[in-house]
């Protein structure tokens, strides 16, 4: 006879339902405030690109109008669709953060999850007389966000689903969602257990959406859309798999932990492993690049090589680029891009980001021949957590004599992951980034309600400042004429803005 598995999923929910901020170190809530600042810059930022358009366009011809706000739009429409869709805004370029150890896009999840129950609340609140939501009330649940997809990411060892076709953070986001929705709403752990059986067993996505395609956007906007719906049918009562994490058949971890190759295909005990002691939010990475979270390395790896030899890395003397990285890496990143390549293709290949590094805009980066530019497989860095973020850099030259010169750089993290950018990095993005989408007072009256959160009475302030609309980040200036991704006039100072900082 088996040993009963470990109660986690009752245990992590008395957690979620028992903390209050005033449990959660400072240090904590100040990080989790300029996280929402930066997904609050993807989501402006990412309002009116024109894949997004097209996602709103879509999706309305389906859901209508309704009571809830579209970020950056002068729309609203019902509560699971504004969700979905404000969500596809954060990952629209790729900009939003990562968790490094159990890749999931937490902004993507957490934000628009909050912002619909908050809007939830609010039609409550002005039907009802019942007390508005405050600042620090978000922030709480925004915590319980953060912190539970990657607790329950990293028991199938993380960043491994990638390798195994799964989209990870489409995987590990509906019960993200759910906790901080579920949070948001005050319910009882025995409710908050429904939520997240309901929305676990509605966990998908395949990692393949990566190419040629725009759902890729979209699909932590599933998750979130997944979890509102768990969260809101628990609270009208209706039931959902209990224990549904660590249930050994059926359950969320047995059935997304095989295939890991490993002894243990997961580890269910280590989802409420050092509960209010080890906190999962110092783990999420805020993006310097407008890529995903593979190519930065690439990047970093190649603009030291252009620091260190600024004459030489030119691009009539390049011979051949070849890069080693991890299997996870490898698979997600390292495929061989063919034409004709959509935008998100592009910021998924890692041989796209060396070229764009590389060239600098001199040419148009399909112009560089596939053969240039290679990826390889390197085991050593498959061992741990650490080495999966290493990649080694070579870059082969011809010098002066006609003869073949390398050079090489290792990168054992990329920029923003062993240092994760400081607080005023995330400003200085919010600021530089926001500022040709939204105007100056706009800008100015969203960063200061979210950096002082805990002061704020009624966050209906929040959701009044998102509502109107934003420009376009590919115009020069909101009120100029669109251009689009693609085109070749496309000025250097929009590219730096976007692509990197």
């Amino acid at each position: 006879m088996t040993d009963s598995p470990p109660l986690v999923t009752p245990k992590l929910c008395d957690w979620i339902s028992g903390l209050s901020l005033s449990d959660i170190p400072p240090e904590k809530v100040q990080r989790c405030k300029y996280l929402i600042l930066d997904g609050l810059t993807c989501a402006l930022i990412g309002a009116h690109l024109p894949w997004s358009k097209d996602a709103v366009k879509g999706v309305l011809s389906m859901e209508g109008e309704g009571s809830y706000n579209i970020v950056g739009w002068e729309k609203k429409t019902g509560l699971l669709a504004a969700a979905l869709l404000n969500s596809t805004f954060i990952q629209g370029f790729k900009l939003d953060d990562y968790h490094q150890e159990a890749p999931i896009y937490s902004n993507a999840i957490v934000l628009p999850t909050m912002l619909a129950a908050l809007e939830f609340c609010h039609v409550s609140a002005s039907s009802t007389n019942t007390i508005p939501i405050t600042g620090a009330e978000f922030l709480l649940a925004a915590i319980m966000g953060y912190e539970t997809g990657p607790r329950v990411g990293l028991r199938i060892y993380g960043i491994n689903v990638l390798s195994r076709g799964w989209h990870s953070g489409a995987i590990f986001g509906p019960a993200a969602s759910a906790a901080a929705a579920t949070k948001l709403l005050w319910l009882p752990a025995p409710l908050i257990e429904n939520a997240i059986g309901i929305a676990c067993t509605q966990a998908g996505g395949l990692i393949s959406a990566q190419y040629k395609s725009s759902v890729k956007r979209m699909q932590h906007g599933f998750a979130v859309r997944n979890g509102l719906f768990a969260a809101f049918m628990a609270r009208s009562g209706y039931s959902g798999i209990k224990q549904v994490l660590e249930r050994p058949y059926g359950g969320f971890l047995s059935t997304f932990g095989a295939g890991s190759g490993r002894n243990l295909a997961y580890r269910a005990d280590r989802v409420v492993q050092g509960l209010s002691s080890i906190w999962e939010l110092d783990q999420i990475i805020v993006k310097p690049y407008a890529s995903m979270a593979a190519t930065h390395r690439t990047i970093d790896g190649i603009s030291l090589l252009q620091i260190k030899y600024p004459a030489k890395l030119v691009a009539n003397r390049i011979r051949r680029v070849t890069v080693e990285l991890s299997e996870p890496a490898f698979k997600k990143g390292g495929w061989e891009p063919k034409q004709p390549l959509t935008v998100t293709g592009a910021q998924m290949s890692c041989i796209y980001a060396a070229a764009m590094q590389l060239l600098e805009g001199e040419v148009q980066p399909a112009q560089l021949e596939r053969d240039d530019i290679q990826y390889v497989h390197n085991q050593a860095f498959d061992e741990d957590v650490d080495t999966i973020w290493q990649q080694r850099i070579h870059v082969e030259l011809w010098d002066q004599t006609g003869e073949p010169k390398t050079l090489i750089e290792f990168v054992a993290a990329p920029r923003g992951n062993k240092a994760p950018l400081s607080e005023e990095d995330i400003l200085d993005k919010w600021r530089r980034i926001t500022r040709d989408v939204i105007d100056q007072e706009r800008q100015a009256a969203i960063e200061n309600l979210v950096l002082g959160l805990e002061q704020v009475a009624d966050m209906r302030q929040l959701t009044q400042l998102l509502r109107g609309r934003t420009g376009n980040v590919f115009e020069t200036g909101c009120g100029h004429q669109h251009q689009r991704p693609d085109d070749q006039r496309e000025s250097t100072s929009s590219k730096e803005r976007i692509y990197s900082l």
